[in-house]
């Protein structure tokens, strides 16, 4: 099940936050928490199995001052390895991507290291393009 993140769900966010953080090398005691919101502009989209947390995405809606509109960018996603190649990535793409166009957003952008080639072909088959380097986008219609 895919759904947005609660503030009830903090402590197992959290955990699974520590569990991306070590797997990418990064010291879990210096990281900032992640401030769980329902209604943004910090939001977190949860995968969950027997009710542990298997997947997160994280995303902001941003404003783009100079034409005036809102885009959501998503700059995390994370599936714990037991869970991997089995679409729930492209699940919490898609749950964000509707998010996103329910809160007015004209446009989701996407953060991706060139060498993620699981996120590179994910994004893909949800739509993304190439918009600059390390950037994806989809716009919404």
């Amino acid at each position: 099940m895919i759904r947005q993140a609660k503030a009830g769900d903090g402590g197992r966010v959290g955990k699974m936050l520590d569990t991306f953080r070590r797997e990418m090398g990064i010291d879990v005691s210096v990281a900032v928490p992640l401030p769980v919101s329902h209604d943004g502009p910090l939001f977190a989209m949860i995968a969950e199995e027997d009710d542990e947390i298997c997947g997160l995405l994280t995303a902001q809606r941003c404003v783009n001052l100079v034409r005036g509109v809102h885009f959501m960018l998503i700059t995390d996603i994370f599936v714990d390895q037991a869970h991997r190649r089995q679409g729930v990535a492209l699940g919490l793409i898609n749950e964000t991507v509707a998010l996103a166009r329910r809160i007015g957003c004209v446009s989701v952008s996407l953060i991706v290291a060139e060498s993620d080639e699981a996120v590179l072909k994910t994004a893909a088959r949800a739509g993304f393009a190439a918009h600059e380097k390390n950037l994806l986008r989809l716009v919404l219609s």
